[in-house]
């Protein structure tokens, strides 16, 4: 996990290598799928969503979820298998060797083959409502934004007797804003993915509402049109697919995986 004291360890492949070629999105086209799965996290171990890998034949997805201590630590681990072409989550006892090995490059600090395309980190105190939940609450919970929700006018009232102090702490890419957790740490890798080496792309939630958005490495970013509620974006290793988790209501949640073009 990253902290605002140490940078991740720069993947050796990295090292010494030439400098990537510039992709842009505009020449990029991701078509969404069907819903390859349902489920109900609430039916599953595990309150919380924290990791999905693609296994190297891209027939399965490792799932990871968990149950938080108190100060939102990690309590206890469970692990999933999900299958491409569809049926219920099948739990397994440790993750498949793969998963490791995929996490550490989709989810790093920078690029895996450009250490110079770097997410920012940083923290600021802000006085918010205990009853707030910005991107990175609900979603670092495992949850999703309801994006009917409103506030009542008994709600505009407590909302300034229950003020506090709260520590944010917000991930940035090229000006953009990839992920925000308010009194949470920061899980690398929930609301963003990098492409694989080469492909000279990010996928990422938008804050507001949970879109699927690319990036390039100049920055400029496309949305995804008809994607709400994402979490978990998760490029295939060459980079042909691109599968993520779409909330569907209160802990539901569907596995869609795109074709990128």
């Amino acid at each position: 996990m990253w902290t605002l004291l140490s940078a991740l360890v720069v993947l050796s492949a990295a090292v010494q290598t030439p400098a990537p070629a510039v992709v842009s999105v505009t020449q990029v086209t991701v078509i969404p799928g069907p819903v390859v799965l349902e489920f109900d996290l609430g039916a599953l171990k595990g309150s919380r969503l924290r990791q999905m890998a693609w296994s190297p034949d891209q027939t399965q997805l490792y799932l990871q979820t968990y149950d938080a201590n108190k100060d939102a630590t990690v309590k206890e681990l469970f692990h999933y298998v999900l299958s491409v072409t569809g049926g219920a989550p099948k739990r397994i006892d440790i993750p498949p060797a793969w998963a490791a090995d995929y996490w550490s490059w989709k989810s790093g600090q920078t690029a895996p083959d450009d250490p110079a395309w770097k997410i920012d980190v940083s923290s600021e105190k802000k006085i918010a409502s205990a009853t707030a939940m910005p991107m990175g609450g609900d979603m670092a919970r495992g949850g999703t934004v309801d994006p009917t929700g409103g506030i009542s006018a008994e709600s505009v009232t407590a909302h300034a007797a229950q003020s506090a102090n709260v520590n944010v702490y917000t991930m940035r890419l090229k000006g953009e804003t990839i992920g925000e957790w308010t009194n949470h740490p920061i899980m690398p890798g929930l609301t963003f993915a990098w492409g694989p080496a080469g492909s000279g792309l990010m996928a990422f939630a938008e804050q507001s509402s949970g879109r699927l958005t690319l990036m390039d490495r100049l920055g400029k970013t496309a949305r995804v049109e008809g994607t709400k509620g994402v979490t978990l974006p998760a490029f295939a290793a060459d980079r042909s697919r691109l599968a993520y988790l779409e909330g569907r209501g209160r802990n539901k949640y569907a596995l869609i995986i795109a074709t990128v073009k």
